[in-house]
């Protein structure tokens, strides 16, 4: 099969897009229009369904598929009983859509470019990008609104963008900026992590730094389990210590014997695994989204080398049933 391309080679074809054609951003829209969980659209699921329930995706898995036939990869999807999905370009929204919800599926969620809150889309000739013309954050939440996506996120940050922990910190600001505009609009904000943000740094790291600027009612988590458990941390006691927060989860495994990183891009592709394939106990950690009512949690797998990408989600969604959480 042929190979998908890494992050890394995925940010470096996004730069040379530049967002001039219709490509797919980093970060997620998800549906809750309040601050608190209790208070948004984030109860529309029951609590007392098992995520295998209604089962989501992060569109980023089957980028390869989807760039050379979306609809066919669409249909795929929900013929595997795919029912949420999140998108990872803001440009699919106004073609997606549509063609998503004839299939009984719903896009939750959006992720966009950090450049839309921060103005800083790096240097176009060391690699950075050229910002959408005519296109700003205002007008990606109301794309979000009007086709009823109510859940917007910060997909990835940057080099450019966390040279120091006081980067770290102005993201966080600016992003109660942003979630404050977009709150108007019945759009909720989040921020989706990797491995960098948990790198010692000053005495502390950026993640901490970053939750105590950030508004949680502004500004809510997708927690990345793999890039979670990679830092060196325990996803269920994140989703339990930041309850009032994770609003989703990206759900995917980590490879045994896989070296702790916190650096994000090195990272060799056989440590994307299949659910249940690795070494997460998802049992702990999904008792633990339960307990702390988190509505959503998508199937996010970066690489897929040991086997087609659909089988590795089919194997994913097999032991989400298996698990009956």
């Amino acid at each position: 099969m042929t190979k998908s391309i890494n992050r890394k080679e995925f940010i470096r074809l996004s730069t040379a897009a530049a967002l001039s054609v219709p490509m797919w951003s980093l970060v997620s829209c998800n549906a809750g229009n309040q601050g608190s969980k209790e208070e948004s659209g984030a109860t529309t699921e029951s609590m007392d369904d098992t995520y295998a329930s209604h089962p989501g995706l992060q569109l980023y898995t089957v980028r390869d598929l989807f760039s050379k036939d979306p609809e066919g990869t669409l249909s795929q999807l929900a013929g595997m009983g795919i029912k949420q999905l999140e998108f990872y370009d803001y440009n699919a929204i106004k073609t997606y859509v549509p063609k998503v919800n004839d299939l009984g599926m719903k896009v939750i969620s959006t992720h966009f470019m950090p450049g839309f809150i921060t103005g800083n889309w790096g240097d176009p000739s060391q690699g950075g990008m050229t910002p959408p013309e005519n296109y700003g954050f205002e007008q990606l939440v109301e794309d979000c609104a009007s086709h009823d996506i109510k859940y917007a996120g910060i997909a990835f940050l940057f080099p450019w963008d966390r040279t120091s922990l006081d980067d770290y910190k102005h993201i966080a600001e600016k992003a109660n900026e942003a979630g404050e505009l977009s709150k108007k609009s019945g759009v909720q904000l989040y921020y989706h992590n990797h491995s960098f943000e948990f790198a010692p740094m000053d005495g502390t790291t950026p993640f901490e730094e970053m939750i105590k600027i950030m508004d949680p009612e502004l500004v809510k988590l997708e927690l990345d389990l793999f890039w979670t458990k990679i830092s060196g941390n325990d996803p269920a006691e994140m989703v339990s210590k930041h309850a009032d927060r994770v609003i989703m989860m990206h759900l995917k495994d980590l490879k045994a014997g896989t070296p702790q990183d916190t650096q994000t891009m090195g990272v060799d592709p056989g440590a994307f695994q299949p659910v249940g394939d690795g070494v997460i106990d998802f049992k702990q950690v999904l008792t633990a989204a339960h307990a702390a009512h988190v509505p959503y949690a998508f199937i996010e797998q970066d690489q897929s080398p040991d086997r087609p990408v659909m089988e590795s989600i089919q194997r994913s969604l097999d032991y989400l049933k298996e698990l009956g959480l």
